[in-house]
């Protein structure tokens, strides 16, 4: 079990998308989820280089969000000067590596999926009901472009209250396909002190994920729903991760692609208090960095010190703090 000696973190409050045409995705989100431009201007050079990019890259990036949501965001990143694929290019629920999808409640499922018909997306199959820990839902997962997915959720049972989105809310899990939960569940439980909230096994009762029909519910799955730290009246808090195994049903392995600079999900992105401290506990527990401590602007926050780690499958998990929230002067070392 987790070291009660590593501070539990937050709750991750950015996901990282790397795209490849930013005006287009920028319609897109506006559009479908009614999402906001927080900011749009350069990708700090230092930050690509502390992901080991050359030179020559460099980036755009256009932060959104639901302003009535907060504090979650999506940052979306269109870097050049780079070679580029997919991370998950093609890819099936079953393949594994990186990050899956980011999932989001919804006003309306059905009017948000035709609007994403209308835009060129698919998706894995059209809407479907779902029952997950006594609820039910109406669900439908996206396909978009440059790899990347959108689980797109509303409650049906027990009757929901009046959706308080105009579209839909900021996005709130980070959905990952993983090859061996032990090892998943060891990250995140022990690596990075987070408390699974459901860790179980569940069989399809709806075919959501695009399975042949005959084999939908044949085979189960092993998953972790995973999140930080609770609100006052004990709700976890969004910003969650969700880890899914599918038992004796294997794809391809795409972890090795889900680095920078390539198309997709990229990271989540996590507050924390000490990042020197956090980076050298994670380190002690076993966790090798991805990205040492390195100071980089990273808007709407000003200057902050900022390192990642990756799951076992290729999960980039960053962490970052203000500068002028250090308790020094800012001199990490």
């Amino acid at each position: 079990m987790a070291d009660d000696s590593l501070p539990l973190t937050g709750a991750w409050h950015e996901a990282v998308v790397c795209v490849s045409d930013l005006d287009r995705w920028v319609g897109a989100l506006q559009q479908l989820f009614g999402w906001q431009v927080e900011l749009r201007g350069p990708v700090d050079a230092r930050l690509l280089r502390a992901w080991g990019l050359s030179a020559a890259a460099r980036g755009e990036e256009v932060v959104l969000l639901d302003p009535d949501d907060a504090p979650r965001r999506v940052r979306l990143l269109r870097l050049h000067g780079v070679a580029q694929v997919q991370a998950r290019s093609s890819a099936a629920h079953w393949d594994t590596g990186g990050i899956f999808s980011l999932l989001v409640n919804v006003r309306d499922v059905e009017a948000t999926f035709r609007e994403a018909q209308a835009l060129g997306w698919s998706a894995y199959h059209d809407p479907v009901e779902m029952h997950f820990s006594g609820r039910v839902l109406r669900n439908v997962v996206l396909r978009a472009w440059d790899g990347v997915n959108f689980g797109l959720y509303r409650a049906q049972w027990p009757p929901p209250p009046e959706s308080r989105y105009a579209k839909a809310g900021n996005a709130f899990n980070g959905q990952q396909s993983v090859r061996d939960m032990g090892a998943a569940r060891a990250f995140y439980r022990d690596g990075l002190g987070w408390t699974p909230w459901f860790d179980g096994e569940l069989r399809l009762d709806c075919n959501n994920l695009g399975m042949p029909a005959n084999l939908v519910g044949h085979n189960p799955m092993n998953v972790i729903i995973a999140a930080a730290s609770r609100d006052a009246q004990g709700a976890w808090h969004y910003g969650q991760v969700e880890l899914v195994e599918w038992v004796d049903f294997r794809g391809l392995d795409l972890a090795a692609r889900a680095v920078p600079p390539n198309l997709g999900i990229l990271a989540l992105r996590i507050p924390v208090a000490d990042a020197a401290g956090h980076a050298a506990a994670l380190v002690a527990r076993g966790l090798p960095l991805f990205t040492a401590p390195a100071r980089v602007e990273l808007a709407p926050h000003g200057e902050v010190w900022l390192f990642g780690v990756r799951s076992p499958d290729g999960a980039i998990i960053e962490f970052y703090q203000r500068v002028s929230a250090c308790p020094t002067s800012g001199d990490v070392p």
